[in-house]
Parts: structure tokens; sequence; C-alpha cells
């Protein structure tokens, strides 16, 4: 398990967020060049943390007090968090969910069979600070007799003489990254429904419960708790479209896809419900060929347009697994409709589609942009067999 999600730390953390990491930890500035120096950065810190004299642990923690702190301070969708960030299979994240006790059954599943290292404890205690579960990840790097406690600053501060555990919910003024800009992402009536760091793009909802959030970010007076990117833990093979005839039948916030005169398909965002078989939505500009004009031109900004169009007749909704409320796809296409001229377009980058997709689920795919990649790769190992070239 452990070793798979070091190929997999390989392949996604980019040298930035390995610094950032590095720096958490407060690993010496010899051993972050080191790091930071070597083929595969991402790897040579998980090194650093591994049982050596250089490592920033010493874990002396047991096995049973390891699998207690998992079961008796890990909230079920906390233990799902940290599971979806250790890339455990759907179908692990599916019984951690239906477990009665759900921290038992992520122990369960990380550790059977596996021993109790400062490796693997180590990769936990990244994926627990990775989801901002601070405290946890502080009791288990301080468990257990003659601990060398890790150095990372804390963003916990807990009183002397008090005990981690009864320590109550912590209330940040910036986000776990520590980033301290945030875009805010409104409605058309101003209603502020979420924050997103600009820094590492972590999604703040309104609305949190102290009693309930263990992490919050005070912005602005207000209470916003952490919320995981949903694309983390998306199927992408689960998603299905539906036929949609009747336009009473679409919802605000839905994600539409229209075909146009049988060439190829447009996605648009629906910011209001349907009235009078008008269509409220956010999208790039549904005049194809300005589209391709402007990108042949190099001027590709302010393509993205906020209109009423009449219902065609029939349109395919795009059903997710899962996917964020209807404000916050809203705010989102608003937001972007807002800074549209920062935003290029691109016919495998940045389309109609990566724009729906994001206010869904806050990240940018395109099933046609995949396609268009692999016909475009097709085609130059089809040029390099005619043409003999290499």
């Amino acid at each position: 398990m452990f070793k798979r999600f070091k190929v997999q730390i390989a392949d996604e953390f980019p040298t930035a967020k390995v610094k950032k990491v590095a720096g958490y930890f407060n690993l010496p500035p010899a051993k972050q060049s080191e790091i930071l120096e070597s083929k595969t950065p991402a790897v040579s810190l998980l090194t650093a943390l591994e049982d050596d004299d250089g490592g920033v642990m010493n874990t002396k923690i047991g096995r049973e007090e390891l699998k207690k702190i998992l079961q008796n301070e890990l909230r079920r969708q906390q233990c799902i968090e940290v599971a979806m960030f250790l890339g455990l299979s759907e179908s692990h994240l599916e019984s951690i969910d239906s477990h009665e006790k759900p921290g038992e059954k992520l122990f369960e599943i990380l550790f059977d069979g596996q021993p109790i290292g400062d490796s693997n404890v180590g990769v936990l205690v990244v994926a627990l600070k990775s989801r901002g579960i601070n405290r946890v990840a502080t009791l288990i790097v301080s468990a257990g007799p003659g601990q060398r406690v890790c150095q990372e600053e804390s963003i916990l501060s807990a009183s002397a003489g008090s005990s981690l555990a009864s320590q109550p919910s912590v209330e940040l003024s910036r986000c776990i990254c520590k980033g301290e800009k945030f875009d805010e992402l409104k409605l058309d009536n101003g209603k502020l429904v979420s924050v997103e760091c600009q820094h590492c793009k972590n999604v703040w909802i309104a609305g949190a419960d102290p009693a309930e959030d263990e992490i919050t970010l005070r912005y602005n007076g207000d209470s916003f708790f952490y919320r995981t990117p949903l694309q983390m833990a998306l199927d992408l093979s689960k998603i299905s479209h539906e036929t949609v005839t009747n336009a009473s039948c679409l919802k605000r916030g839905d994600h539409i896809v229209m075909n146009r005169k049988g060439m190829y398909d447009h996605h648009a965002i629906l910011v209001a419900d349907v009235e009078q078989n008008k269509m409220h939505v956010v999208h790039w500009t549904t005049n194809f060929l300005a589209v391709v004009a402007a990108v042949a031109s190099g001027n590709k900004k302010a393509i993205i347009e906020k209109e009423k169009i009449d219902f065609p007749g029939e349109v395919r909704r795009v059903k997710y697994p899962i996917e964020d409320a209807p404000d916050l796809v809203v705010a989102r296409a608003h937001m972007l409709y807002r800074k549209r001229e920062e935003y290029g377009y691109s016919f495998t980058e940045n389309n109609c589609e990566t724009l729906a997709t994001h206010c869904k689920i806050g990240k940018g795919y395109s099933i046609q942009a995949e396609a268009l990649k692999q016909s475009k790769g097709m085609l130059a190992r089809g040029f390099r067999y005619i043409t003999g070239s290499k």
C-alpha cells in the first residue's frame, strides 16, 4: 500500500509542492537542497521521513496505540479524506464508509501485515496534515516513550500542560497551506458561497459549525469549513448522460450538453432555472467560427459569455456520481464570467467542457480534449511511419 503511494507521489507531486512540504517539516536547508536537486524529489522527500538519523521522525508508537488514535479521533469523513489522499481503491473507500468503526477499518487496510515504522507512519502523518487534520497528526508523532516530536510549525497552539486530545476546534486566519489570499465565489445577489485559496486552490465553504468542523477558516468575520476536493474521489467511468426533452426538468446548476448540427458537442452551466423555454447559461461562446478565428489570431480572451438562449428541444444532462451543491456550481460559473479577460481558450486544455466540469467538481476535465490529444498522437505516428522520420 505505502509502496504504491510512493509511486503515486512521484508521479503527481510537483517540485513546488515538495518544497512546501519539506519546509513544513522544518527539514534542514542542506537536506531540502538535496531533496530538490534529486531526480525524484517527491520520493526523496518521503525517504527523508523514513527510519534513519536524518529523518524528522523517530516513532515509538505501538500498533494498538496507533489503532486507538485512528479509531477514537477520526470522524468518518476524515477517514475517507485520508484514504482518498493515499489513493485507496473505491472498494476500500466504500468499506471504510460503511464500517461501524471507520478509523479501525482505515487502520486495518493501511497496516494489515505492515510493520509500524517511521516510513509508514510518516506517510500517514503527511496524509493527515494535507487534509488539515493537524491535531491527530500531532498526537501520532508525539506518542510513545522517548518520542522525538516532529519539528514542524503546528497550526495548533495548545496551551502548556493541556491535553492535545481535549483541544477545541481550531479557527484559522489563513489556509492550511499558509496561503493568505482568497478568491471569493459569489452569486449574482452578492451572497458569498465559498472562498478558494489562490495558492493551493483549497475550497472553504460558508456556514462552518465549530461543533462539527475540526478546522475552520475565519474570513471577513464569517466561518468557513474545509471541503475535500471532489475530484479526488471522482470515478470518471461513472459519469453518464441523460436526455432531457422537457425544459422544465432542467435545474439551476445543471451541466448540459447540446449537439451542434451533428458536428460537435457544446457544454454549458445553467445559472438559473429555465423560464419560458429560455436557458440562462455561462459558457464559452457558441460561435464555433469565432472561436477558431480567435484562436488562430492569438486573441483567446473574453470568449466566456453569460446569456439566455432558447431551449433547443433536446439536451443531455451530465450526471456525476458526486458533485458540488448548486450554489457553489453557479458561484464558480459567475466567477469565471467576471474574470473572463484572464482566461484563454484552448481546444485541448480550456474549452467549454472543462469550464462546465470545473464548475461542477472544482477541476476542469474534457473527454473531447482527451480524444483530440489521442487523435493528434495517432496522426503524428502515422506521419512518422509514412515519411520514415523518427
